[in-house]
């Protein structure tokens, strides 16, 4: 089973990417790139891209909805990592399904998420690092 948000990125390409400044690298090992990082105001940043009308994060690589790929996955904010895809969890995520509409993409189903017969419990886990 392919992590759908591997061939989406619709929610990088939507959604203002704003944290608390301390979540960057001059703040904490491994943290955002401060390069990447611009202030939005007192107490904090956004990543560069989606402070705008139309957002897209910088560190969003590849095409919304065929391939995509988050250059800096393993230090991106906690907001990033609070988004979750539709029904990985059993339910929908309104953020998910509006962001993939905008993008003319369906929202993710409970189906997404089964395994299939031949899926070996072997095979290793493709969630891989994704926006």
């Amino acid at each position: 089973m392919k992590n759908p948000c591997l061939t989406c990125g619709a929610c990088c390409a939507f959604y203002r990417v704003s944290f608390y400044w301390r979540e960057r690298s001059d703040c904490q090992t491994n943290g955002v790139p401060e390069e990447l990082c611009e202030d939005f105001n007192e107490f904090r940043c956004v990543i560069k891209g989606t402070n705008q009308s139309h957002p897209r994060c910088i560190s969003l690589l590849g095409t919304i909805g065929k391939h995509v790929f988050c250059k800096i996955y393993w230090r991106r904010p906690a907001v990033c990592r609070d988004i979750e895809p539709s029904y990985k969890n059993g339910h929908p995520e309104i953020k998910c399904d509006k962001a993939r509409l905008a993008y003319g993409l369906a929202p993710l189903t409970p189906e997404i998420w089964k395994h299939k017969p031949e899926d070996n419990n072997n095979t290793p886990d493709t969630f891989s690092p994704a926006a």
